[in-house]
């Protein structure tokens, strides 16, 4: 009887012991499907700039041939440009904030960084072609930060700059760029502008701010 006992206990036991593990790996199969999902998505997010890359590199040719009357129509469209891509990477910061940063996503955003630099490499020569007076902020931040501590003050900061181009409009030009993961293009542009540490902020190619400053602070380097 004492057998009988223990024996549908230990039975009981056993397959409490079975339900629960495959709970626990369906649970777990079930998390990486989601998070390998999410991944996809801010991978697929980060490809379809593909594009937008090589149509970039045909407006810096046609920069450097056009003439003065082809200005205006030409700034516009760089600032609508760098309007559209500073909104969408703003959507792909949520995605990256969720997922875990695998070396395939690590390489889709050099490939969004060294976009962005076109971008601003390609403002600068329009600015300098067509003697125009808007403003540019390159904001160079940590694309792997080290700390909790760097991440929040980038996160100041970046609220900071949204605020600052709202009110600004057409008169900045806002370029957020990753500055440490190993591009070489970046690393040149940070030597030249004399950047030292990141987060900082390069206005108007000669001002450099390194670590936290107030909204009111960067604004007196602007000139419009």
């Amino acid at each position: 009887m004492v057998y009988k006992i223990m024996n549908t206990r230990f039975r009981v036991f056993l397959e409490s012991a079975i339900i629960a593990m495959l709970i626990l790996i369906i649970g777990f199969s079930f998390g990486l499907y989601v998070e390998s999902k999410r991944n996809d998505k801010v991978i697929d997010a980060y490809k379809d700039y593909e594009v937008e890359a090589l149509d970039l590199k045909l407006q810096n040719y046609y920069y450097q041939i056009m003439d003065s009357s082809s200005c205006e129509r030409a700034i516009e469209q760089n600032f609508q440009f760098a309007e559209d891509i500073y909104i969408r990477g703003l959507e792909l910061e949520k995605f990256e904030e969720s997922n875990q940063i695998t070396d395939e996503l690590l390489r889709e955003k050099k490939r969004y960084s060294l976009l962005k630099t076109e971008l601003w490499l390609n403002t600068l020569l329009l600015k300098k072609k067509c003697n125009a007076e808007f403003d540019t902020v390159a904001y160079l931040y940590s694309g792997q930060p080290t700390s909790s501590a760097i991440v929040s003050e980038q996160k100041i900061i970046s609220n900071i700059l949204r605020d600052l181009k709202a009110e600004k409009g057409n008169d900045m030009i806002l370029l957020p760029i990753a500055g440490d993961l190993g591009l070489n293009i970046v690393e040149f542009q940070k030597n030249v502008r004399g950047v030292d540490s990141l987060p900082a902020l390069v206005i108007n190619e000669e001002t450099v701010l390194e670590g936290f400053h107030s909204m009111d602070e960067i604004e007196s380097y602007l000139n419009n």
